[in-house]
């Protein structure tokens, strides 16, 4: 097929010579973040003005193309063969839109001839592949989350199979740090293993905190600085490597302490991104009574009846009522059971309704210490719930923790321990498999806990010493209720003792 180039506000005119159906491309004064991208999409079938299929905004760009430089030159307007639409070139369409536009062609061979002519990363893996890595596609190409569906599912609508990509590298660099952290996460399934939800831990002052908060805006693109100095969060906090098939991202934090962006609702509703936690969008800090009537809101207002059966599940692991179906359809008439409820199941209430509220397929869920202020049973139910929900959605989450219970619910790659010698961060890999290991042996290996650590052996050894080392005396003291850890842990100091 030939292309043509055209100014915007002016009428097409198809050049001597030109053979129908032909692509005419409309420049666009809008650009992201400065590379000059952006197209609106035309097929004209005949010479005639007004007979054409309009598609919708395409981007267009050659591999390594950068922000001073333009797709084509701007003297460029008859038209070209495909054969000057070189192999370094590709294009995507801005939404969905625009493939099911191409689609409603009445000539399916039309519509896959002008895939291949405009060199379609959605219709052709290779091309995707070649280019996934490229700045300006992963910033100007897939600013928007619609792009980033549209990559992932356009090629469906002519046949192809979808590509969805579950594993990808983070780099993120902290002030004053001397490098990045890297994570290399992967959210594929790995022999019946879960594998929806990974973890970060480490010591206070490693930076987690900091680096769930970049998270959130790399995965999200929304940034309020970023907003004010247009530029992409790709370019200020980090990189993604590829970018991964996740649309939308939900932000959850019940520290008053947090770092995480909190949006408005239009800038939610742009960036398909949403914030949960502690603070209001202006900051303030929630009380009990406002943590419960979020739930009430989000209950009635935000929750359809298949979702609200959902709810209805999760919380049978959480709270107690005779009859929960009633409990979640009508929280007005239960106002009284719904005041009832704990701080900790009004924070645990939250977090689930909020994400479920927010979940559509490939959500990222993002959740910074969910331990906090829950009792470890009810951390236990409740995440169990979140495995849950991300099951049922296809979607995804990262907590950062201090709680062995959550790692122990999960296989060791997907865990990262972050670690920091002096200001060069590290992220490294347990070195034993953390899925159904004892709480004892997690806290030891993976949150570092060593012997100088003064833990409960600390007091024990005291014990002993002031009992004349008789272990039988020390365990008396308990009325012979001492874990069999502790005893174990005695038992090697009677031995240790003896061999003095």
């Amino acid at each position: 097929m030939q292309i043509c180039l055209k100014q915007r506000n002016t009428i097409f005119e198809a050049p001597e010579g030109a053979i129908f159906p032909l692509v005419v491309l409309q420049w666009d004064n809008w650009n992201d973040f400065s590379y000059s991208t952006v197209f609106m999409a035309f097929i004209f079938h005949s010479a005639k003005y007004d007979d054409f299929t309009a598609l919708g905004v395409i981007k267009i760009q050659y591999l390594g193309q950068t922000k001073a430089d333009y797709t084509f030159s701007q003297e460029l307007v008859g038209p070209f063969s495909l054969a000057d639409f070189p192999k370094h070139f590709c294009s995507l369409g801005g939404q969905m839109e625009y493939y099911k536009n191409l689609k409603k062609l009445d000539d399916i061979g039309l519509a896959i001839d002008y895939l291949e002519t405009m060199r379609d990363a959605a219709f052709n893996p290779e091309i995707r592949n070649m280019f996934q890595d490229d700045d300006c596609f992963k910033i100007s190409l897939l600013r928007e989350s619609e792009a980033r569906i549209a990559l992932d599912k356009g090629g469906d609508l002519f046949g192809r199979i979808a590509t969805l990509v579950n594993s990808f590298a983070a780099e993120i660099r902290l002030p004053g740090s001397s490098d990045s952290h890297k994570f290399e996460f992967d959210f594929s399934e790995f022999h019946g293993l879960p594998h929806r939800l990974h973890a970060m831990v480490g010591l206070n002052g490693v930076g987690k905190t900091q680096v769930m908060a970049r998270l959130a805006m790399l995965m999200s693109r929304f940034s309020k600085k970023n907003e004010k100095e247009k530029t992409s969060t790709l370019e200020t906090e980090g990189a993604l490597s590829p970018v991964p098939s996740i649309y939308n991202v939900v932000a959850i934090s019940f520290s008053a302490f947090d770092e995480f962006e909190r949006p408005t609702i239009l800038q939610g509703e742009k960036f398909r991104y949403s914030y949960c936690g502690l603070r209001s969008q202006r900051g303030r800090l929630l009380s009990e009574d406002d943590l419960l009537e979020n739930i009430r809101r989000i209950v009635t207002d935000e929750l359809d009846d298949g979702k609200r059966l959902v709810l209805a599940e999760a919380l049978t692991q959480i709270i107690r009522v005779e009859n929960i179906q009633s409990f979640v359809n009508d929280p007005e008439g239960h106002r009284t059971l719904y005041e009832r409820l704990s701080a900790g199941q009004r924070i645990a209430l939250n977090a689930l309704c909020h994400t479920l509220a927010k979940l559509e397929p490939r959500t990222l869920v993002l959740f910074d210490e969910p331990e906090l202020h829950l009792h470890p049973q009810l951390l236990t139910t409740m995440m169990s719930a979140f495995m849950d929900l991300l099951k049922l959605y296809d979607s995804f989450a990262v907590v950062a923790t201090h709680s062995p219970i959550v790692i122990q619910q999960i296989p060791s790659r997907c865990v990262h321990i972050v670690r920091r010698d002096r200001m060069k961060p590290m992220v490294l890999k347990p070195r034993f498999e953390a899925f159904g290991e004892t709480l004892t042996e997690i806290t030891r290996q993976v949150f570092t806990s060593t012997e100088s650590d003064r833990d409960y052996k600390t007091t024990l050894d005291v014990l002993l010493k002031d009992n004349g080392n008789d272990v039988e005396r020390v365990e008396a003291i308990f009325d012979g209720k001492l874990s069999m850890n502790a005893r174990i842990y005695l038992e090697s100091r009677r031995e240790s003792t003896a061999e003095k």
